[in-house]
């Protein structure tokens, strides 16, 4: 079986090979990047949906009367959408938003264009957009084998193109990567370099059909560079070298990686990161065996699944990506997993959802591990004695990379977190708390804790990283606390004269201002004490969620009831980072994280995290009694 590789994975490798860190410019915002896809995809059309494109078949034949229709269409279908839904993760984002929106009104510029140009043979409008929708794909999967003289097994390259062009009579094909902001020249091409690998590969493409690539790219205008498949070889064969090393098949390496999925070899090939914890192991054959189980107990409900791809074997779950059968429908394959459960003797129902795309099924490990904090310390920040650090540990993914969220940006500058008893939702903040102190000083950073169970942080009680006493409610009213955290951040604008940012505020202050991060492990309680109280309490989280960020205060709020009486209002407007651990119904689920999924969690500190894109699959490291001694300062008694 060949060993299998994504286009995202030696796309991480170029970056560290290359030593590139944003090529000349900041990096564009990931969610709106990929916001700036989904419109080219919804404008060319994918999974046999017509796109926008075929709106205009019947406007006016004027090319100015096409651009402004287009970009009228995107506005209304995909853009305006997505801004009202996240409004208040993306109130500080004006600069990029507005990059975003430039960047797509020049795409739809470059599609009115194409089509224009089509008008010689094709007078009419419609029929110049329909023969520019034969010609375009997009979002369209890719794959092929390599197997290079020298290695000891082959190599399967998955991926998904941006857009394909194939231009009649002769059928000549391109493939298109777009480009929005700034990142990494080399690696932009490296990328679409792989893309062309896969095509020029491809089943039933002619040895001498080598095609061409384009790159077009939008910052925010268009700037476009074509390649032949002549200027494109000494780049394709160093691909190739590289997808030999990642893959662990080439003989010839002897400290190459071993799987292809290991995150070290990626840290081996650059020789510049930190030693990442063990690499996740390589499906077994009982794990295998389950999948063909997967497909077979699948098949006799009349659902056609295969499975072509390499399962992931994480430290919680098997990943199998899926592969749909002609005219297989993806409810098809949703509605059985009560059936799978059963059939395959599997303590809980397995989760099925999509990444990058990709329709995926997890299912829990028989043999599964335990992520220890010790396992990720090595890839948390080094503390700087001046700011502090600012990430909060996550949990790891499916090949055991640390995933965090970093205060610091205005989609995680505060955080809900709910889950079930055993869920493990205590032991996640103390996880988040650890992982702060770890690269914090008294002096950079503060805690202000609010426990009404009053054994949540009873080792922190003496720490010198608490801004105040740990707060009891049924001792102290949290409104009057949450009161106080208010005026110290109103105090601290008021210092802020003429600086815009908290690092910028800690740079002119000639007093220490270390960052506050209020934890509250029961927040449903808090607002359960009284109305009174509940306007007080929900008043004061309302000012903190829309304004603390600035000021170096953030908000990690836990519940173990997500209803819609406990998340709607103040939490659900000013709090757009969420980490759903396993619950009880569906709806608590969508209510949290806008979608079903965490009642099919294992429990334990497998989680959902979502800030404003789509959640992301993550297994919480767990802290040992010698880690809460060593850091909190203090043993459990």
């Amino acid at each position: 079986m060949p060993v299998t590789l994504s286009v995202s994975q030696v796309r991480q490798a170029l970056y560290h090979v290359s030593g590139a860190s944003g090529g000349g410019g900041a990096p564009s915002t990931a969610v709106l990047g990929k916001w700036f896809h989904e419109c080219m995809a919804r404008l060319i059309g994918d999974n046999g949906q017509p796109g926008l494109l075929a709106v205009l078949a019947d406007v006016d034949a004027d090319v100015q009367l096409w651009r402004r229709t287009l970009a009228q269409q995107v506005y209304r279908d995909v853009i305006g959408p997505r801004l009202t839904s996240q409004q208040a993760a993306l109130h500080e984002l004006a600069s990029q938003i507005l990059t975003l929106w430039e960047a797509v009104t020049s795409a739809c510029d470059w599609l009115a264009d194409l089509a224009w140009s089509l008008r010689t043979e094709h007078p009419s409008s419609r029929s110049a957009w329909n023969a520019l929708l034969e010609m375009l794909s997009a979002e369209e999967p890719l794959s092929c084998v390599l197997n290079e003289p020298g290695w000891s097994n082959s190599v399967k390259l998955i991926g998904q193109a941006d857009a394909v062009v194939r231009l009649p009579p002769d059928r000549v094909w391109c493939a298109v990567e777009f480009k929005v902001g700034q990142t990494s020249p080399e690696v932009d091409l490296g990328q679409a370099c792989l893309y062309h690998l896969m095509l020029s590969n491809a089943p039933g493409i002619s040895p001498s059909n080598d095609g061409t690539l384009a790159l077009v790219s939008f910052r925010p205008q268009r700037h476009e560079q074509l390649f032949s498949a002549a200027d494109l070889q000494s780049a394709r064969q160093r691909l190739v070298d590289l997808i030999g090393k990642l893959a662990g098949v080439d003989a010839s390496q002897a400290a190459a990686p071993t799987t292809a999925t290991r995150p070290a070899g990626v840290s081996q090939l650059a020789g510049t990161e930190k030693p990442r914890p063990s690499p996740t192991a390589a499906p077994t054959s009982e794990h295998l065996e389950l999948g063909q189980g997967l497909v077979r107990t699948w098949s006799e409900y009349g659902v056609n699944v295969s499975l072509d791809q390499t399962a992931i074997a994480g430290p919680t779950f098997v990943r199998f990506p899926l592969t749909l059968g002609r005219g297989t429908k993806v409810k098809d394959v949703e509605r059985c997993t009560a059936e799978l459960q059963v059939r395959l003797q599997l303590k809980e129902e397995p989760l099925i959802s999509r990444d990058n795309g990709q329709l995926v099924i997890d299912v829990q490990r028989p043999d599964r591990q335990t992520i220890w904090f010790d396992d990720i310390r090595a890839e948390l920040p080094s503390p700087d004695p001046q700011r502090g650090g600012s990430k909060v540990p996550v949990g790891v993914d499916l090949f055991r990379r640390l995933v965090c969220a970093d205060l610091a940006r205005p989609e995680h500058a505060h955080l809900l977190v709910a889950g079930t008893t055993g869920s493990g939702k205590s032991e996640w903040l103390r996880l988040a708390v650890a992982g702060l102190m770890a690269t914090n000083t008294p002096e950079t950073l503060q805690f202000l804790v609010i426990d009404p169970k009053r054994n949540a942080f009873h080792a922190l009680r003496d720490s010198p990283f608490l801004w105040r006493p740990i707060v009891f409610p049924d001792e102290q009213p949290a409104a009057e606390i949450l009161e106080l955290l208010a005026a110290e951040m109103d105090r601290r604008y008021r210092l802020f004269d003429g600086v815009d940012a908290f690092h910028q505020l800690m740079e002119r202050s000639n007093e220490t201002l270390p960052r506050i991060v209020c934890i509250c492990d029961e927040y449903r309680d808090l607002i359960s004490r009284g109305r009174r109280e509940r306007q007080l309490i929900e008043a004061q989280i309302c000012r903190l969620g829309a304004k603390a960020r600035a000021a170096g205060i953030h908000l990690i709020l836990a519940t173990q009831e997500p209803s819609r009486d406990t998340i709607k209002g103040a939490l659900d407007s000013n709090i757009p980072a969420r980490v759903g651990l396993k619950m009880n119904k569906g709806v608590e689920s969508r209510m949290l994280l806008s979608t079903a999924g965490a009642e099919k969690l294992l429990g334990n500190g497998d989680l959902l995290f979502k800030d404003i894109g789509d959640p992301c699959r993550l297994q919480a490291p767990l802290l040992t009694e010698a880690n809460r001694a060593e850091i909190f300062g203090r043993r459990s008694t």
